[in-house]
């Protein structure tokens, strides 16, 4: 099957979404078996046309809470969902927050698109249109905190990107954390040096290392006092763990000043035109738990993050749909499998790097079984 016709049964399902759609329906608008349909697409898009169609009817869904007064029984029905109760669930289960919570507080949630669709495409007005977002959000910040405040980036590609494109206001302090939290261990004490052992030994690196490349460039946010903190995050599994482990300092630290979350949406390259109040009470906790435990915190997580978190507890399982993916094209060269892997899973942001240690550990232990 060619990209064109992955491109045409998205199309389909856009078109499409508020009626019931069925494989065979697909399947004729490609002019292929159903059953080839179906594994195609799963190849190219990393996920099963059911669960594809899932999860944009609750992105479009959540689109329709924030843009208009219909009532939710009707967004459910509109959705093909047959009833209230059942939207609910799968609201509830997608963004950690009810639809009416969700309507009420309209907090960030990651979008879903699948690579092909026209959704995620970049325009022509696009980096111009970010660029006046980014202006209008440090405007407002400049207004209301007039000094003392630190923005946080998540790597040092979003502070190049910053600087280049004159970003950066000479009144605040900008740093970026050069960390990969997503991958390995780490320790309940932030920034401690069990925490650092733990971190180096995870990145397969050297602490002279990890304290150049992580630990300096984060000198103004462990030794120094701001009153307001700018968290420049995307809203991928990868930037997310990276932004609760910020979070989860600032807790510890015992910081009282103002912490901001500005999201940039990492498939389309879209900035949120708002910078979102976050409240950091309780992020200690969520990050012991999330990330040195490996468990799904009983505290309440902001819908991106809830999303991130639920990839984050799931991609390193035996059957996740990285390492199916992986397993099912297993006989590709490295380099190859890792060019596939980061066009067709951007949701989880992980780089070349960890999807080389992902394919080696499958390798091995496909030989292994062997």
């Amino acid at each position: 099957m060619r990209k064109t016709n992955i491109q045409d049964i998205i199309i389909y399902i856009e078109d499409n979404i508020t009626h019931e759609i069925s494989l065979n329906d697909i399947a004729k608008i490609v002019n292929y078996s159903p059953y080839y349909c179906s594994a195609c697409f799963r190849n190219y898009i990393g996920t099963s046309i059911k669960s594809y169609i899932l999860k944009r009817r609750l992105q479009r869904a959540a689109e329709d809470l924030c843009l208009n007064q219909l009532r939710v029984i009707d967004i459910a029905y509109k959705y093909c969902y047959s009833s209230q109760e059942a939207f609910s669930r799968a609201f509830l289960g997608s963004y950690g927050i009810s639809p009416y919570e969700y309507r009420k507080k309209q907090l960030p949630i990651s979008k879903y698109y699948a690579k092909n669709s026209s959704n995620c495409g970049n325009n022509k007005d696009g980096c111009s249109m970010k660029n006046e977002v980014i202006y209008n959000i440090q405007e407002e910040i400049s207004e209301k905190y007039q000094a003392n405040v630190l923005h946080i980036l998540n790597g040092s590609c979003m502070m190049d990107e910053f600087e280049k494109n004159r970003w950066v206001n000479e009144k605040f302090t900008y740093i970026p954390f050069n960390e990969a939290m997503c991958w390995g261990e780490a320790d309940e004490e932030i920034f401690s040096d069990s925490f650092i052992e733990k971190r180096v030994q995870s990145l397969n690196t050297t602490i002279e290392q990890y304290r150049s490349i992580v630990l300096n460039p984060l000198e103004p946010l462990l030794k120094n006092r701001f009153d307001t903190i700018v968290l420049w995050f995307g809203d991928d599994m990868f930037c997310q763990i990276n932004m609760l482990t910020i979070l989860g300092y600032l807790e510890q630290c015992n910081f009282e000043g103002d912490v901001l979350f500005c999201m940039t949406n990492e498939i389309t390259d879209e900035m949120l035109p708002d910078a979102y109040e976050v409240d950091i009470k309780g992020s200690l906790q969520k990050y012991k738990s999330i990330v040195c435990k490996k468990e799904m915190t009983t505290e309440k997580l902001m819908p991106v993050m809830y999303q991130a978190v639920s990839l984050y507890l799931n991609y390193r399982s035996k059957n996740s749909e990285i390492n199916r993916y992986i397993m099912k094209n297993i006989s590709k060269e490295n380099s190859e499998l890792v060019v596939d892997l980061l066009k067709t899973f951007p949701q989880y942001g992980l780089g070349d790097l960890q999807y080389e240690m992902l394919i080696k550990n499958l390798r091995i232990d496909s030989c292994t079984l062997e």
